[in-house]
Parts: structure tokens; C-alpha cells; sequence
């Protein structure tokens, strides 16, 4: 299970995540949903280990990937994979 509290993520003084919490249950199906600029990919690159949160908490599992390398959260289970508009051939 993924579970996300008061995350915070910021840019110097622009906060991009304030106070993000949600479970995402294991064998369930969880969606992000939101306009351009809610902060959507911020969220999935902070869960992921691309971005550090300025607070709240992360745990996969019930251990926490706050502070982790992007490649252990990886290994651990989590992966990012990003819209990309480039066919591999």
C-alpha cells in the first residue's frame, strides 16, 4: 500500500504540493486527476524520488522512500514512467 501525508513539495518559494495525503491500495486501481499546473507530475516525481518533499511522508509498504535514490525506490517497487511522445521502434 502507498501512502502519502501532508506532502509538501517546493520550488524555492513557489509550493507546488501543499498538504497531499491519499492511499492507494495494492491491487486497486488509483488515478491522479487535475488541470495543468495542479501539480500532478510534481506528486508522481516526489513519490518517485525525482523531486524532495519539504515535509509530509511517503511510505510503500510500511517503509518510508522519503530520502531515498530514485533507483532503490525503483527496486523497491515504485516506477515512474512519464508520457513521452517518442515511438520506440
Amino acid at each position: 500500500m502507498l501512502e502519502v501525508k501532508n506532502l509538501v513539495t517546493s520550488f524555492g518559494s513557489v509550493v507546488a504540493l501543499d498538504g497531499v495525503s491519499f492511499t492507494a491500495q495494492e491491487s486497486k486501481i488509483t488515478t491522479v486527476i487535475g488541470a495543468n499546473g495542479a501539480g500532478k507530475s510534481t506528486l508522481l516525481r516526489t513519490i518517485s524520488g525525482l523531486e524532495h518533499a519539504s515535509s509530509g511522508s511517503i511510505t510503500w509498504s510500511g517503509k518510508s522512500v522519503l530520502g531515498m535514490r530514485a533507483e532503490d525506490i525503483v527496486r523497491g517497487g515504485i516506477a515512474h514512467v512519464p508520457e513521452g511522445h517518442a515511438v520506440i521502434s
